[in-house]
């Protein structure tokens, strides 16, 4: 199977499809022998509210109160630092106050684009930044949050783990995040050559509450609950440590070079690469066939965002 299909089937529930049951023979994507323990971050707690991206423009990371919070590491293959680098550079930022979790991120490309706009979408169809959050690091009841370009999110709560039988539930909702875009170039416009979008989000304390479900509720009354409800949607004290990771999913473009010539640096592009015979130009679309990128934080050894073992640990330090 594709790198996409596998991903694809490791979100049945996210999609809505029954995509493992139509690839007779399918099997979970082995996890490979970790070389590393998962990353770790120290979260500064923040004096004043860090701006928004879309308030400050795309160097808001470097300014105020985000300026004195550390850069995670470059992101890497999801596979971990055996696979190649990612051609573009991704790393996101950390902070808290007692009023909400706040988290920024800075995505190298010199191709911004998106196509969806209705929040609960399947965002990672577009190229996207992910965060996953699971408070008490038992690696259930944990939250999943995707943005694209356009600012457009999918957000829902995993019960448990794809692997352990989930399920998934779209009916959660990130209750009064503020997120901003900032993009450094043209949004959706391949004339010419972009360098970076910029990701804010500050996620109040209070939506990290497991939502009701039927489903959960049919579950044997040992597997309805992992302790999360029992943090009452608080504020972490400081010296708390959650298990957090990032994810950008990167889909190919019919505006790169393919990928055994796709160059670590785009500053010879060429708009003659977007032109049509008849002079317009070629709007973006994925390479047909090609399979999505994922990049992340900390790795996950397989194709496979949902195991939270290998998510970073971020403890909250004041």
């Amino acid at each position: 199977m594709s790198r996409a299909r596998a991903r694809f089937a490791g979100a049945v529930a996210v999609a809505g499809t029954l995509l493992a049951s139509a690839c007779s023979g399918w099997q979970w994507a082995p996890v490979a022998q970790p070389l590393a323990e998962p990353l770790r971050y120290a979260a500064p707690f923040a004096k004043a509210a860090p701006a928004g991206a879309g308030d400050a423009g795309v160097n808001v990371l470097e300014q105020g109160a985000w300026a004195s919070a550390p850069w995670t590491a470059d992101f890497v293959d999801i596979e971990g630092p055996r696979k190649p680098a990612p051609p573009y550079r991704t790393r996101a930022k950390m902070m808290w106050d007692d009023r909400c979790l706040y988290l920024g991120a800075e995505l190298s490309d010199p191709h911004v684009w998106g196509t969806l706009r209705q929040n609960d979408q399947v965002v990672f169809q577009d190229n996207d930044f992910e965060a996953f959050i699971d408070p008490d690091g038992d690696g259930n009841e944990y939250y999943e949050i995707e943005i694209n370009a356009l600012g457009t999110v999918f957000d829902l709560f995993l019960h448990r783990s794809y692997r352990n039988g989930g399920p998934a539930v779209h009916g959660w909702n990130a209750d009064g995040i503020v997120r901003g875009i900032a993009v450094d170039g043209t949004l959706n416009d391949p004339k010419d050559v972009d360098r970076r979008w910029v990701v804010t989000m500050a996620i109040p304390w209070s939506a990290f509450a497991p939502p009701k479900d039927p489903r959960i509720d049919a579950l044997p009354a040992d597997q309805r609950g992992f302790g999360e409800s029992a943090r009452a949607r608080s504020a972490p004290k400081a010296g708390d440590t959650w298990r957090i990771n990032f994810s950008r999913v990167q889909w190919r473009n019919n505006h790169e070079p393919a990928p055994a010539a796709r160059p670590r640096s785009f500053d010879a592009y060429s708009t003659a690469a977007a032109m049509r015979q008849d002079g317009a130009f070629n709007m973006y679309a994925k390479q047909a066939s090609l399979p999505e990128d994922n990049w992340v934080w900390s790795p996950q050894w397989a194709i496979d965002m949902h195991l939270p073992q290998y998510w970073g640990r971020v403890t909250f330090v004041k």
